[in-house]
C-alpha cells in the first residue's frame, strides 16, 4: 500500500509528507525549519523545484522541495508521531524494495534508459528549448517505435527498454555530431532513430506495440 507518493522510485515531495505528517505547521515553516535544524544538504538530501523552470512536482505555482527516502525518513522519524513512524516504516520497506528491484536485470535497464534520457534532455536545455520540448521529442520517437501505440517506459519488458535506450543514445550522439539546434530537427532525428531501432527489431520477428505491457517497475507494494 502506497502511503506517500513515490516519485521515479525514490523520491517524495516533501508536501505530501507534510500533508500525511499532519503537522499543524505551514509547510514552508515546517521544511526550512527541519531542513535548518538538522542540516540536511540541498542536492543531497533534496533538491527544489521551481514552477517557472517547468519544475513543480505538485502542480502548484510554489517551490517544491523534492526529497531522497533517508531524508523523508529522518523526517518522519523526528515528528516523533504515530503518522511519523508509520511513515518512517513506509519508507523502510521501500528501500527494502529498491535493494530488490536493483538486482533485476529490467529495473537496471529503466534506470539506464532514464539515465540516457536525463543527459539528452540536459543537452536540450542547453540548446535552449524547454523540459516539455524534451517530452514532446520524446513522445514523437516513442509513437514511432510503437507504430502509434504508446506504452508508458514502466510498463516495457526488458528487450524494449534496452531498444529504446539505443534510440535515445543515438539520438542524443547525432543531435551533438550533426550540431541539430531546433526543436523539429531533433525530432526528426529521434523519429529517424527509433524507426530504424524498430526495423531491426522486426527482422527478429518482435512488432513492439504486440508485447503485452509488463507491471510497472515502479509500482511499489
Amino acid at each position: 500500500m502506497e502511503l506517500i507518493k513515490i516519485y521515479q522510485g525514490n523520491l517524495i515531495n516533501a508536501r505530501d509528507l507534510h500533508e500525511y505528517l499532519g503537522s499543524k505547521k505551514d509547510f514552508s515553516s515546517w521544511v526550512k525549519a527541519r531542513i535548518n535544524k538538522y542540516q540536511f544538504t540541498e542536492n543531497e538530501d533534496y533538491t527544489l523545484a521551481h514552477p517557472d523552470r517547468g519544475g513543480s512536482w505538485g502542480g502548484s505555482n510554489k517551490v517544491d522541495y523534492i526529497l531522497t527516502i533517508n531524508m523523508a525518513k529522518e523526517l518522519a522519524m523526528v515528528e516523533n508521531t504515530d503518522r511519523g513512524r508509520e511513515a518512517r516504516k513506509y519508507f523502510i520497506e521501500v528501500e527494502k524494495t529498491l535493494i530488490q528491484l536493483k538486482e533485476s536485470k529490467r529495473f537496471a535497464a529503466f534506470n539506464k534508459l532514464e539515465t540516457t534520457k536525463q543527459k539528452f534532455k540536459e543537452t536540450i536545455n542547453q540548446l535552449g528549448l524547454t523540459d516539455q520540448d524534451f517530452v514532446q521529442i520524446d513522445l514523437e520517437g516513442r509513437k514511432v517505435f510503437f507504430n502509434g501505440h504508446l506504452v508508458e517506459d514502466e510498463q516495457l519488458n526488458l528487450v524494449l527498454l534496452t531498444s529504446r535506450d539505443l534510440a535515445t543514445q543515438i539520438t542524443h550522439y547525432n543531435t551533438v555530431k550533426n550540431e541539430l539546434t531546433t526543436k523539429d530537427q531533433i525530432s526528426e532525428e529521434n523519429k529517424k532513430t527509433h524507426s530504424e531501432v524498430r526495423e531491426t527489431l522486426q527482422k527478429s520477428g518482435i512488432n513492439p506495440e504486440e508485447l503485452p505491457p509488463e507491471n510497472d517497475i515502479m509500482k511499489l507494494n
